[in-house]
């Protein structure tokens, strides 16, 4: 899988934002997977430089350095672009939650207490303990719809998710991953760390070698 280097000297903050939360809703390598990554991209940029616009006159009205295919992008193009993001963000939180228990079980040598009912630690057990927030009523949907596709960028989705529960948010909020330098290096440092703790997994039974890999540079 290929290695994608993170170089805040080259990309503005909301570019490699945008970049990362692109990767994450799009993992595949299919030439549709491409195309709607790069849209995705394109209108995450838009959206941060327009809500910028819209929340701070000042900056609005001095020069600033954009590249045009940001701001030239339409409504109808960005909508588009955006599409199912949401939906594939959820479910990349919803399979991060089902991966924990499994990372955890590596990081400390001990399998953390498992919830009432189950009996031992495996994606079926843990398939079926997220059947409601995903939607369904037969785990292996939530295994073919959400822990399959979430498979290459498992180990980012914890590091997104790791984030978002120290900082006490339920739901995927974009705001600091698009805007904060500092929240982007540690969700690449720590996305690093969770692919280190894939590969020792014994019970996960993901091949750390098709995970999508995210580096600072």
């Amino acid at each position: 899988m290929t290695v994608h280097f993170i170089d805040l000297n080259q990309l503005t903050v909301y570019e490699a934002g945008a970049f990362i939360v692109s990767l994450l809703a799009y993992p595949g390598e299919s030439t549709r997977d491409d195309e709607r990554r790069r849209g995705a991209y394109t209108s995450l940029c838009a959206c941060v430089l327009r809500a910028q616009a819209e929340t701070d006159s000042n900056w609005a009205t001095r020069p600033q350095s954009i590249k045009p295919v940001y701001m030239s992008q339409t409504e109808r193009a960005q909508n588009q672009g955006l599409g199912t993001l949401r939906r594939r963000l959820r479910d990349r939180m919803i399979a991060a939650r089902m991966a924990y228990p499994f990372l955890r079980d590596v990081e400390t040598g001990e399998v953390p207490e498992l919830p009432p009912g189950v009996k031992r630690l495996s994606i079926n057990a843990m398939s079926q303990l997220v059947l409601e927030d995903a939607g369904y009523s037969d785990p292996e949907n939530v295994e073919t719809r959400i822990w399959r596709p979430s498979r290459p960028v498992i180990h980012l989705a914890s590091a997104v998710h790791d984030y978002l529960h120290r900082i006490g948010v339920e739901h995927l909020g974009l705001g600091g991953l698009l805007m904060r330098r500092d929240v982007i290096e540690h969700v690449v440092r720590n996305a690093e760390y969770c692919e280190a703790l894939v590969r020792r997994s014994n019970r996960l039974h993901v091949d750390a070698d098709s995970l999508v890999k995210l580096r600072l540079k």
